[in-house]
């Protein structure tokens, strides 16, 4: 069911960007065909990765370089040692008893409300202060989206779901309300689906609606509708692929995933001190050009053995579908080699109980 809502909403994403620019021309060009070609040929080759059964588990270590060398070329040594920091306690949180992680489970609860908080105690404050949400202490919303998913992907849990929603809102930012809802979503299974679609679905509307108001605050001038915000969102990023990928195609030769500033990158090739998003195919086209196709032939095989476990299932779907409009960068990219890791090194064939 999770990889299956994965492929869904992919495929639900490139008919949104399209129809964006089908219907608004005159803002986000003309269609590139062999573009479309290689973004289907990349859905097509994740799924074909997500299907292959590999015995081999050595597979993990692939995981362990790929995951911590992007991490550590991105981040710096701060973000080689936190990442470092994770594997270790993954690998001891298994002796660990029940007393234990629920001590760290309410030290991530922390963390996850005292973050924003830090943040509003300086003045950043999206939902009220729209000028803010540009502010480098956005990333704090951010890390508390990011621990909201880990904690409901690890304990589906009403009450966190909708602390973290209430934080994601605040930000303005439609990938962190996505983020926590996805993950309590497809960790929930059936148990939760009533609770997650009835009350997360008007959370997830509600941060929409947010990010409009605040376009509308920001840019006095916006024009369009919320229907046609949304179309446009979706193909202004697809845009940015297509521009990537004219770039990249057919032998690549950048190193976007590598870079900790990577959507200030994407924006200068357009002459804007901005952060585009580029799509899940933007990264793999602009670095390595055709054969990009071989790095969603990993993200698949990768996301497969993540699914081994319900909840590392969850965390890894619930990232790489935000993904699908953001772009591959070397915080989903960590979080998906992280699950594949563990997934394979604790459940080897098979799954979590």
């Amino acid at each position: 069911m999770r990889s299956g809502v994965f492929f869904v909403l992919g495929l639900t994403y490139l008919l949104l960007a399209l129809t964006g620019k089908l219907i608004l021309p005159e803002l986000l060009g003309p269609l590139n065909l062999p573009a479309l070609a290689y973004a289907l040929m990349f859905m097509m080759v994740v799924y074909v990765g997500y299907s292959m059964e590999l015995s081999d588990k050595r597979r993990t270590y692939l995981y362990l370089i790929a995951g911590l060398t992007v991490v550590g070329i991105a981040a710096g040594p701060i973000g080689a040692l936190v990442g470092i920091a994770i594997v270790l306690g993954g690998e001891l949180s298994p002796m660990l008893d029940e007393r234990a992680r629920g001590n760290l489970y309410v030290l991530g609860i922390l963390a996850m409300v005292v973050l924003p908080l830090t943040a509003a105690y300086r003045g950043v404050i999206p939902i009220i202060r729209p000028e803010t949400r540009y502010s480098e202490l956005k990333d704090l919303y951010q890390a508390s989206a990011a621990i909201a998913a880990l904690l409901v992907a690890y304990r589906p849990s009403l009450p966190i779901f909708l602390l973290g929603e209430g934080m994601a809102l605040t930000s303005t930012f439609r990938t962190n309300v996505l983020l926590v809802f996805l993950a309590y979503l497809l960790r929930g299974g059936k148990r939760e689906l009533k609770r997650a679609l009835y009350i997360g679905t008007p959370l997830v509307l509600l941060g929409f609606l947010a990010r409009f108001y605040v376009t509308k605050s920001v840019y006095p001038v916006w024009h369009l509708d919320f229907i046609r915000s949304i179309l446009y969102r979706a193909g202004f990023s697809y845009r940015v692929y297509e521009r990537l990928f004219s770039l990249g195609f057919p032998f690549g030769g950048h190193a976007l995933i590598l870079n900790p500033t990577g959507r200030e990158l994407v924006a200068s090739l357009f002459g804007r001190s901005a952060n585009y998003t580029y799509t899940l195919f933007g990264q793999p086209a602009y670095d390595l050009g055709l054969l990009g196709l071989f790095e969603g032939l990993f993200l698949g095989i990768a996301l497969r053995d993540a699914d081994r476990s319900p909840t590392l299932g969850a965390l890894a779907v619930a990232f790489l579908i935000v993904a699908l409009e953001t772009g591959i960068d070397p915080l989903n990219f960590g979080v998906l080699m992280g699950a594949a890791y563990f997934g394979v090194r604790r459940y080897g064939n098979g799954a979590e109980g």
